[in-house]
């Protein structure tokens, strides 16, 4: 009995050592808060322009895509999740952009392009040096480990065309050795024990995972159809100052203290509890993206700003089943119990949906995409670890205490009028049109403008000297064409020569009197004179690659959402109410992409990183729905039957208080972002921030009003067309 009072006191004792943990780090492996990779935006970097070698002509555009992808790639293994890369059409050359390293002290180019590794054609030849395969032919390279042996091995995937050249080579070639080479030096000299097909190789012999994770880098990097070239570097300044660096600062601040008045006025010791727990997870979820250096941009920041919401849920979730057992006139201790056992299918289920589709976005992702899935996994096994049981152990704890055992220290569940959504479901689904509608109409008259990231577009470069301010530069540009525009500074550290880049999205191009009325604004703001050195047209940041990959990631999450509640939903006929809570999911994208169009917000990866965080947040209500509607007809099973409708509205009287708080302190958490982005004029933030609260808010009203109808439509429907064929 001691021993578990004295369980608050140890959770407290691993809180602040995980609180200096993350402020100060643990030495060079293990990174603090202080020491993480801060974005471009941020920190500002490098600017790399690559170019082709032994190449006449311009590359075909197949070519630079491969050679993009891989340098993608490159930039992945080396989690550089903020990053532009892009291809400079007319002349063939691949433009990189990229953050320094989080101990980079000297901002050296040079030194920084290391990190992208080398750039040389790989090969694979005979003993005479004839080559037999060549690098674009390889589509993957991967370390694996010997389930036989235990060895590190290097796996090879080849495409179709290089699947045949190498089981020919190989089949020629056994007994001897195949020389790996990038370029003209040898990586690699393994020896062909058998003929190999099927497009699947393994090259084993490695002294250690350090040794095989080397080699596997260096194919991927050399997958390239020409070898590429480096001579033109600059360093690029950050895209906001140090002034929006700390107003994130202070509406993360802001937001949890925030949120922990919230809870602690609602839920009183739980409350508290909460708050505590709430601290370790933030911890935790810093520590999973500064020791592995993950990249932090400003809407990272935000991002972990919407994770203090959100990780605030199981706690509302267990805090009302705690309440609801109270109501019933269960003990504290019981109440504690139940309330644990209760929430835990509902925390179980909307974590593990979350989680396989962040899962899905690492498999696909790349760049933003990934980072955000990696970002979501983590912060959903982090809820499941800290918001489940570290609460429970210090709660359970200090419930022992005479003090703390009183109920006036809990919330006991009050009883709420029943709330009819699914019985006036028509008058819910005429509001929800009329809105989708005049959204519609707005945008359509509005239209709908894409960012350089995924149209492409113009990029003009200017030389000068003394001061740029990019804000006014931006605001006097985006007047004279009409269209999105970013303004960075680059300056070259072997010259100390500095250029204005100015990029303008669009595909159409820029004509001559348009060139010459920006490069007149921007002369006019102040004494510093700008002059027009470079035009050239850039390719999209984000890829076709990409761009397809994430329409296919949020297409297999709906999908397996779908599966899933399926499998788990039987009661519920799964099939239908998966295919409920995904029309609902579409509701919430639908809206956000409105939102875009009605504040002519461009559409850029910030669209996606919403569309995203909203599937993961929103499935999380439906669920939390559907659970009761579960419980409550194993109930009805044993006692009174009730219509469908009456079912369902009486679960959502249930479960709508924790839908709306959980949504009220996630979108306190963006609320606050948004109001600090427009006071401080932090334009990356409010693209995000304005579409991700009107997300939040369309989140809770689908889960609540769409869902559920929507299902007992659905089951209605069923049942009247079986009793007709009857």
């Amino acid at each position: 009995m001691k021993d578990k009072k004295n369980h608050i006191w140890f959770a407290m004792i691993l809180i602040a050592g995980f609180l200096l943990l993350t402020i100060f780090g643990a030495g060079s492996d293990v990174k603090g808060i202080r020491d993480m990779r801060f974005g471009i935006d941020i920190r500002g970097g490098v600017e790399a322009v690559f170019e082709p070698v032994g190449v006449t002509g311009v590359p075909s555009e197949k070519q630079m895509e491969a050679a993009r992808n891989v340098m993608e790639s490159r930039l992945d293994a080396q989690n550089i999740t903020d990053r532009e890369v892009t291809v400079d059409k007319s002349e063939g050359h691949i433009i990189v952009r990229f953050p320094w390293k989080s101990d980079e002290k000297e901002f050296n180019p040079e030194q920084a392009i290391s990190e992208l590794g080398e750039t040389a054609k790989l090969t694979f030849r005979d003993p005479q040096g004839n080559v037999l395969v060549e690098g674009q032919n390889v589509a993957d390279s991967s370390v694996t480990r010997n389930t036989q042996t235990g060895e590190y091995e290097v796996e090879l995937q080849f495409d179709s065309t290089g699947a045949k050249a190498f089981a020919k080579a190989t089949q020629n070639l056994v007994g001897q050795q195949m020389g790996i080479y990038m370029d003209e030096q040898m990586i690699s000299n393994p020896k062909v024990k058998q003929a190999i097909s099927g497009g699947q190789a393994v090259i084993n012999g490695m002294a250690d995972y350090e040794e095989a994770k080397a080699l596997s880098d260096k194919i991927n990097s050399g997958a390239l159809p020409f070898s590429m070239e480096t001579s033109n570097y600059n360093t690029i300044s950050p895209t906001l100052g140090s002034q929006a660096l700390k107003a994130m600062v202070t509406a993360s601040i802001v937001a949890i203290l925030l949120v922990i008045i919230f809870m602690i006025s609602i839920y009183r010791l739980p409350g508290v509890i909460s708050c505590l727990t709430l601290v370790f997870q933030m911890c935790l979820q810093i520590l999973a993206l500064s020791i592995p250096q993950y990249t932090l941009t400003l809407p990272g920041i935000a991002g972990l700003i919407l994770s203090v919401g959100m990780a605030v849920d199981a706690n509302i979730i267990i805090s009302e089943r705690i309440g609801e057992e109270l109501k019933t006139g269960s003990s504290i201790r019981s109440a504690v119990k139940k309330g644990y056992h209760n929430a835990f299918s509902s925390v179980l289920d909307g974590n593990l949906t979350t989680a396989a589709v962040a899962v899905i976005l690492m498999i696909f992702g790349s760049g933003t995409m990934l980072s955000f899935g990696y970002t979501l996994f983590t912060g959903v096994i982090i809820n499941l670890l800290a918001g489940v049981w570290m609460s429970r152990f210090m709660l359970e704890s200090v419930i022992r205490y005479d003090k703390c055992s009183k109920e006036k220290l809990f919330r006991k569940k009050k009883e709420r009028k029943m709330i009819r959504f699914a019985e006036k479901r028509k008058w819910v689904f005429l509001f929800t049109a009329c809105v989708l509608l005049i959204g519609g109409a707005i945008t359509a008259v509005n239209g709908v403008k894409l960012d350089t990231q995924f149209t492409g577009g113009v990029v003009l470069k200017y030389t000068y000297t003394g001061d740029a301010d990019t804000e006014k530069i931006k605001e006097s540009a985006n007047k004279v064409l009409g269209r999105p525009v970013s303004v960075q500074t680059s300056e070259d550290s072997a010259t100390g020569d500095k250029k204005l880049v100015l990029t303008l999205a669009g595909n159409e191009g820029i004509s001559p009197d348009d060139q010459k009325k920006v490069s007149e604004e921007i002369n006019q703001l102040s004494d510093t004179q700008y002059e027009l050195s470079e035009t050239f047209a850039v390719e999209p940041y984000i890829g076709a690659k990409a761009l397809k990959n994430s329409v296919l990631a949020i297409a297999l999450s709906a999908l397996f959402i779908i599966v899933y509640i399926w499998v788990r939903f039987q009661s519920l006929s799964g099939l239908s109410a998966g295919v409920s809570a995904v029309a609902a999911l579409l509701h919430d994208v639908i809206l956000v992409f409105f939102v875009f169009g009605v504040f002519r917000i461009p559409v850029n990866d910030a669209f996606v990183a919403v569309t995203l965080t909203i599937i993961g947040y929103s499935i999380n209500d439906t669920i939390v729905l559907y659970d009761r509607i579960r419980e409550n007809i194993k109930k009805q099973n044993t006692g009174k039957k009730e219509s469908l409708c009456a079912l369902v509205d009486r679960s959502i009287t249930e479960t709508i208080g924790r839908s709306v708080k959980t949504a009220v302190t996630t979108a306190i958490c963006v609320a606050v972002v948004l109001v600090f982005s427009l006071v401080y004029h932090i334009e990356s933030i409010r693209v995000f921030s304005l579409p991700l609260l009107v997300g939040i808010i369309s989140g809770c009203y689908s889960s609540v009003c769409v869902a559920g109808p929507l299902w007992v439509s659905w089951k209605e429907f069923r049942s009247r067309a079986k009793s007709t064929v009857k």
